[in-house]
């Protein structure tokens, strides 16, 4: 062999080995005979889909290496029943959806016709900012092979009835069933190579890594596609902010029906952290108190009818005036007395299998009352104010027991309202408001007590006590 040959071994003066063929060496301690070495990550191994990929650690102006928080805009699990509209807008036509069995399902009624489409978008739009990528991923799977004339695509962007997406960055299964990413920019598509196809029934994790110039796609891990933005272009897509967006529909008539099965999906801005406090985040996943939890039915958690006056609730010490977390209320005047009455009563739902599984965390209340119908008369009116939290039921009288598996809701006093004696109608009192910096905590299938005790009134005909009770909260 042609070249100078390095000779390894124990002996003096010659290059070293360690006993086991490898070369001891040492790095130079005087700065001026020094190389150096760069820090890298491998983001991909390059066994198979694309090329390796290696990218260098960067560092400030100061030397220091730089590093970053990911911060989790959305993630949601459809392990239950119930199509939460009220953080999706949910669209079909002749194909239709249905949560069942773990999963989100499009064309859940195998529909083979031509245009049958069902579309699923979040009212919410997800940033790409100029200094950091958005990641976007969904668990799922495919119940058949792809089938020519039908089309499935999800990621982010603007789509209606079965037409190309306006705007986006997505994973598309085409007509032709090719697999392969896309960047959509004002509704030019530009696509990947075709990617590794799928098994049927085969739970896959389909993930995105969106860049101002840059798209990343990877399937369990592997990447299998990169598209690099146009230099003519501002970015890798028209709108800076998009919503998340699934879409199944068949362009012509198929001859097998194809279901997209969506079993979860979360979206994450990388290496920013905004700092936001842990219930804005939570509001921005849309899990704020306002709205009831993923996995019930979707609506309002307080009691608030439109354009219409509360019902007069029946106060009692182990039933509940209203169910709801809060909202407007109302009840005839009583006499005084020590009872303690259950208000409001809202439970938590329930933890089980198929079932979203949240705690409540309130973060603060306001109750505010006013006098109607008649004037105070005889008597002074005084309204004491509790909360209650985590008890196992509706009624007051629970108590906790190691055999029935029980628990008495743990209480908290809130303050005082009065109206003196002649009190006019109209009459507001002063407001309650309470912020809890430590938040209160309502398990799964537990319940809130908003109680009120009325040590001094009396029942005056007509009279009318009525206001209205905020719980400011999130689920977890």
């Amino acid at each position: 062999m042609a070249g100078a040959k390095i000779a390894l071994s124990s002996t003096s003066g010659e290059l070293k080995t360690d006993g086991n063929d490898n070369a001891r060496v040492n790095l130079p301690m005087t700065l001026a005979h020094s190389g150096y070495a760069v820090i890298a990550g491998e983001s991909h191994d390059g066994a198979t889909g694309e090329a390796r990929l290696v990218r260098t650690a960067r560092v400030s102006t100061d030397g220091r290496l730089r590093v970053g928080v990911d911060a989790i805009y959305w993630q949601d699990t459809f392990n239950h029943a119930q199509q939460d509209t009220s953080a999706y807008q949910v669209v079909s036509a002749t194909a239709t959806t249905a949560m069942t069995g773990g999963y989100w399902v499009f064309n859940s009624g195998n529909s083979v016709a031509s245009g049958a489409v069902a579309r699923i978008q979040t009212y919410k739009t997800f940033p790409l900012n100029a200094f950091s990528s958005l990641e976007v991923g969904f668990r799922l799977r495919f119940a058949a092979l792809p089938q020519t004339n039908n089309v499935c695509e999800f990621g982010l962007g603007f789509a209606t009835t079965t037409t190309t997406p306006t705007d986006g960055v997505y994973f598309k299964l085409t007509s032709g069933g090719v697999l392969q990413g896309v960047m959509n920019i004002n509704g030019t598509e530009t696509t990947t190579a075709a990617m590794t196809s799928f098994t049927a029934n085969e739970v896959k994790y389909y993930r995105m890594v969106i860049d101002q110039d840059r798209i990343e796609f990877y399937i369990d891990g592997v990447l299998e596609g990169v598209i690099l933005g146009p230099t003519t272009a501002p970015a890798v897509s028209f709108a800076r902010a998009l919503p998340l967006l699934m879409r199944l529909y068949n362009s012509a008539a198929v001859s097998t029906a194809q279901r997209l099965e969506v079993a979860d999906v979360c979206i994450a801005m990388r290496d920013i952290d905004h700092g936001r406090p842990y219930p804005m985040i939570q509001s921005g996943n849309l899990c704020n108190a306002i709205s009831t939890m993923r996995g019930v039915a979707p609506g309002q958690t307080a009691n608030y009818a439109n354009t219409a006056a509360p019902t007069s609730a029946t106060l009692s010490n182990t039933a509940a005036g209203y169910t709801t977390l809060g909202g407007q209320w109302q009840f005839a005047a009583v006499a005084g007395a020590e009872t303690d009455y259950v208000l409001f009563g809202f439970q938590v739902t329930a933890a089980a299998a198929a079932s979203a599984n949240k705690n409540l965390f309130i973060t603060g209340i306001r109750i505010e009352t006013v006098n109607l119908g008649a004037a105070v008369a005889t008597t002074a009116t005084v309204l004491q104010w509790g909360l209650g939290i985590g008890g196992t039921a509706v009624s007051l009288v629970t108590a906790d027991s190691a055999t029935a598996g029980s628990r008495a809701a743990r209480r908290i006093a809130l303050g005082l309202q009065s109206f003196a004696i002649g009190a006019a109608i109209g009459t507001v009192a002063t407001p309650i408001v309470h912020s809890f910096q430590t938040p209160l905590v309502a398990e799964a299938g537990t319940f809130v007590h908003v109680i009120l005790k009325m040590p001094v009134g009396t029942a005056t005909a007509s009279q009318i006590v009525r206001g209205t009770c905020l719980i400011e909260g999130f689920f977890e």
